[in-house]
């Protein structure tokens, strides 16, 4: 099954009761950082035409008066700072810094604009890499919803800071290359990189040459979330918006094929004005990340182009001074000139005895039309209905006074304003109706008796602890009010006792987040005890509205209790063992379809619904179920291995994901899993001992995972034991262990809110088992004695035969291979003394094997070999 994720960013706001509102909150996400001019990418397959250094020596030398005059107007306009982790050179630090001013020189804004360079070594083959430091949707100010904008671009729009003392651009250059050209008045030779042109063209990906479009794992389909302010600016040949998803849906294989087409442009007014024309980019038919879109085609511009800068190669000897008419024309459209309102969006509140002061100061790049500014509003109306409020202009800044009004009311309102040439512009963006849909941009709030509750998103994990924890940290809980938060705390009882109130504490630099934990005194906890809580929070409202979580009831979990730690761990699981397990999502059964008794999960397994990614709320969440052995195993040098037979059934993750991202977190497209993991600290911290797997580790399990499903895309099929296979994991292979260390050991299944299927079985458990030939440690030495098994060797079916004297009372028939694992497991009924049954085997695997009889109270075995 294809997995699409919801991915529900948390929005914590006051609710609307009208349906065409929407409510804007500012979002941060961070910057791409795009690798570029690798050797492979250093212009094999650009040249210098013929005289290009001699013209491109008097060039430069002809611009030193006019650098000079750009550094000085720098001073008086736009601010471009310029720090380091490292100072570089004298020669270098020049570049960097007149790199920066020729920027300055071509935008315009009154914040200013912070670069972080980094000059050291880099791996080898990569030049340098830079980029937004993070981005920035739905500010005040910005001139499109729902779109990312790199954050130098967004404060230039919201006239003011907006990621405190954090750089906007972040830029890494590799110290160690050696054919770096650091000279700024001359020509670089041959075989140089005029590392000014690289430094011009990274700070330019930091300044919005670059978007939020690539390929989906699989590379089969083009995505993004949301679009970024350049991917509102593309284009294919037919003039079809790339963004349009009436044309070409989000993610989709028609939108790869769009962006590695050869024939894909970015086109504004301005870059038309400026250019004559369209400006055709980097598209080649295999998509190339990092290099793909956000550069101009290299074979249209090629090199000495006026729009040479942002092509993906540079050649050796080549030199750009020039940001170009494309770059410059789409920064324009973008909105490094662009007229702005800077206007407040009020929060909800019970004060009714003040008039409401409403205040926007309008910004523009050009002439504004004061006579369009205006304050559209309505009250206790939909925002269809909003008229215009007189307004009084001082300077820049536009009031209106709201009288007071003893009644509760809710009122909806937008500024909007025309630029002298009648280009409209709105805050919110795009408000009030966002064309081709049947919702709004608008800001809104009430003022009157609060009967809103607060936003609560909590997911509790907890199902069990050990009764030798003392401290247990509850999972972060996240809320918002419209007017505000006055109490957040749990009230929680042991055994039925009289209920506690601990508080949450408001975790510092969060704005949603708060924290608490249990805290018990050393042996308070005893194996059994069980723990009743629920979540309260309460409203800053005169009368405060509450929410408690869970909605009813109260959430409940289990202390645990070990017994002493052991040296190995033999488990068949044909009796249950139920002392020696907690179990949550698993049993210990005997399987419709198996021989023997096993540990298994529940079949099918559910999609996820307990926990939340990340503190991510909605519908995207996950389920651990968990079997827990509580006999912690003390690690020994000789024979630090796990050792089972298990079925894997779950959902399997895109091919070719790896389990963990580079970060070492969980990777997201590896979908369902399971693992084994341990913890030396009595279950505080679990450690994998080797990375999760899923359906995809063998063949013959995807194939029957994939081989009947519902229209959910759930996977419908059933385990049987041909699906059997062995499994070895070195407690000590992870690092995260040592010799002598006590471990606990838990068997995990992780499902999220995708496709399930049947599940997780594992049998035959060994940690740490003697090595001994099984055979001969349970082979009795009245062997064989009257039981035949023939043929022998035999390809699979055999002829068992055993005679006694006195009747038989019924047969077990047990076949166990050279691990000591029983293959098959069968009991017959009996008529006499004499059993004469055929035994089909034939799905084992060649080998030498025991058939072992039990009659009455005696066994007897015989040896026995397969040849396929």
């Amino acid at each position: 099954m294809k997995k699409f994720y919801c991915y529900l960013l948390l929005i914590l706001v006051g609710s609307t009761s009208n349906l065409l509102a929407q409510k804007i909150k500012m979002e941060f996400k961070p910057g791409l950082i795009v690798e570029e001019y690798t050797p492979e990418k250093s212009g094999i397959h650009r040249e210098l035409p013929e005289g290009y250094s001699q013209r491109m020596l008097e060039e430069i030398q002809n611009r030193n008066a006019r650098a000079s005059q750009a550094q000085q107007s720098v001073k008086a306009g736009t601010q471009v700072v310029v720090t380091y982790e490292t100072v570089p050179p004298a020669d270098i630090k020049t570049i960097f810094e007149r790199a920066a001013n020729l920027w300055a020189t071509s935008l315009n804004s009154d914040v200013t604009i912070n670069i972080y360079v980094q000059w050291k070594s880099l791996a080898t083959g990569v030049l340098g890499s830079a980029g937004a430091s993070t981005n920035v949707r739905n500010f005040v100010g910005s001139n499109r919803l729902n779109t990312w904008y790199p954050v130098a671009l967004a404060e230039k729009m919201a006239h003011k800071n907006l990621n405190g003392t954090n750089p906007d651009i972040v830029a890494t250059f590799n110290s160690d290359f050696t054919d770096w050209y650091t000279g700024t008045d001359g020509v670089p030779k041959l075989n140089q990189i005029d590392l000014y042109s690289v430094v011009l063209h990274e700070f330019g990906h930091g300044l919005g040459f670059i978007g939020q479009v690539g390929l989906t794992s699989d590379k089969s389909q083009a995505a993004y979330g949301y679009p970024g302010i350049f991917d509102q600016f593309m284009f294919n040949s037919a003039g079809a918006a790339l963004m349009d998803t009436t044309k070409f849906d989000n993610p989709s294989a028609t939108l790869k094929t769009q962006v590695s087409s050869n024939s894909l442009f970015i086109s504004s007014p301005n870059i038309v004005r400026l250019n004559g024309e369209k400006g055709k980019l980097y598209a080649p038919t295999s998509f190339s990340d990092g290099s793909s879109i956000y550069h101009v085609d290299q074979a249209k511009y090629k090199v000495g182009d006026p729009n040479a800068l942002m092509t993906p190669q540079i050649a050796r000897g080549e030199v750009t001074r020039d940001i170009g008419p494309i770059v410059l024309g789409a920064f324009s459209d973008f909105g490094w000139s662009s007229s702005n309102i800077i206007a407040e969006n009020y929060n909800d509140t019970e004060d009714v005895s003040k008039d409401i002061l409403f205040t926007a100061k309008v910004y523009s790049d050009t002439l504004i039309n004061e006579s369009s500014v205006k304050l559209m509003m309505a009250i206790d109306k939909s925002i269809l209905s909003a008229t215009s409020m007189p307004l009084v202009k001082s300077g820049n800044t536009y009031t209106y006074t709201l009288p007071k009004s003893s009644t509760t009311r809710k009122i909806n309102y937008y500024w909007t304003a025309n630029d002298a040439g009648g280009k409209k512009f709105t805050t919110p963006a795009e408000a009030p109706v966002i064309a081709g849909t049947n919702f709004g941009s608008y800001f809104d709030f009430t003022v009157g008796a609060d009967t809103v509750k607060p936003v609560v998103i909590y997911a509790n994990p907890l199902k069990y602890i050990f009764n030798s924890q003392t401290t247990v940290t509850l999972p972060t809980l996240l809320t918002s009010d419209n007017i505000g938060i006055s109490a957040v705390y749990m009230e929680y009882s042991i055994n039925g006792a009289a209920f506690v109130r601990k508080d949450f504490t408001k975790i510092a630099g969060e704005t949603f987040k708060y924290s608490n934990s249990f805290n018990f005194t050393s042996g308070q906890l005893k194996a059994g005890d069980v723990i009743r809580y629920r979540v309260v929070v309460a409203d800053a409202a005169k009368i405060s509205n509450i929410v408690y979580s869970p909605a009813s009831g109260y959430y409940d979990f289990k202390v645990l209790a070990l017994a002493d730690p052991v040296a190995s761990y033999v488990q068949n699981f044909d009796t249950t063992p139920s002392a020696d397990f907690f179990l949550k999502g698993f049993n210990l059964t005997q399987a419709a379809g198996f021989s023997s008794g096993a540990l298994h999960s529940v079949h099918p397994y559910a999609d996820g619904i307990e926990e939340s990614y990340d503190g991510v709320g909605g519908t995207d969440k996950f389920t651990n179920s968990d079997a827990i052995l509580l006999k912690p195993i003390k690690i020994s040098a000789d024979n630090p291995k796990i050792t089972f037979d298990e079925i894997v059934l779950v959902e399997p993750g895109e091919a070719g994901e790896s389990f963990l991202n580079a970060d070492g977190t969980v990777n997201r497209s590896f979908f369902d899993y399971v693992i084994v993991q341990g913890s030396n600290d009595q279950g505080k911290t679990w450690y994998n001992f080797a990375n999760g797997w899923d359906s995809n580790l063998y063949s013959t399990w995807l194939s029957k995972w994939n081989s009947a499903s519902d229209t959910d895309g759930n996977s419908t099929a059933i385990a049987t034991s041909t699906l059997v296979k062995s499994h070895e994991i070195d407690m000590l292979a992870s690092g995260k262990f040592s010799v002598n260390d006590q471990v606990v050991i838990r068997f995990r299944l992780h499902a999220d809110v995708g496709a399930h299927g049947w599940g997780w079985a594992v049998d035959n458990l060994k940690i740490q088992a003697p090595k001994v030939d099984p055979i001969l440690a349970i082979e009795p030495s009245s062997i064989a004695k009257g039981l035949q098994v023939s043929p022998n060797p035999s390809s699979g079916l055999l002829q068992v035969v055993y005679e006694q004297a006195s009747d038989l009372n019924g047969i077990a028939l047990r076949v166990i291979d050279l691990q000591g694992r029983p293959v098959f497991n069968q009991n017959y009924a009996t008529q006499g003394n004499r059993f004469d049954q055929q035994v089909d085997l034939s799905y084992l695997g060649s080998g030498t094997y025991a058939l072992q009889l039990q009659v009455q109270n005696q066994v007897v075995l015989k040896r026995f070999v397969l040849v396929k």
